[in-house]
C-alpha cells in the first residue's frame, strides 16, 4: 500500500476474530514500512473503537530508510475482536514509500 508524499495518509486493516475478552497490556505491533526517509512518518495503531495509539512520531533528523520495528502497546482497555488499523502519514515532502506488511501479536 503506497503512502502518499505529504498526503492524508493511508490505513491498512486487520480483522481479528475468535478471541475472548480484551487485548493484552503487551500487544505487539510489528511493522515493515519501506520509505526513503523514515523521519517523515507518523504511525498510529487504531483500535476497533477508534482509539489511537501513537507508535512513532515524525523526526526531521531521522534520515534513515525504512521502519522495521515491533512496538508494544497497552491495549488492555480494548476489546480484542474487531478491525484494527495501522494508520501511516507522511508529514514532509520529498520522499516516498509503502507499507510492506504489519501484524498484531496478542
Amino acid at each position: 500500500m503506497n503512502i502518499p508524499d505529504l498526503g492524508a495518509g493511508v490505513t491498512s486493516n486487520i480483522a481479528v476474530s475468535g478471541l475472548t475478552g480484551n487485548a493484552p497490556s503487551g500487544l505487539q505491533v510489528g511493522v515493515d514500512i519501506k520509505h526513503t526517509y523514515r523521519g517523515d512518518l507518523v504511525i498510529d495503531l487504531v483500535a476497533p473503537d477508534g482509539s489511537l495509539y501513537r507508535l512513532k512520531n515524525s523526526s526531521g533528523s531521522d534520515s534513515a530508510d525504512n521502519v522495521i520495528a515491533t512496538y508494544t502497546v497497552n491495549a488492555s482497555s480494548e476489546v480484542a475482536n474487531g478491525t484494527w488499523k495501522l494508520q501511516v502519514r507522511d508529514v514532509y515532502s520529498g520522499d516516498t514509500g509503502y507499507i510492506d506488511s504489519w501484524k498484531l501479536v496478542f
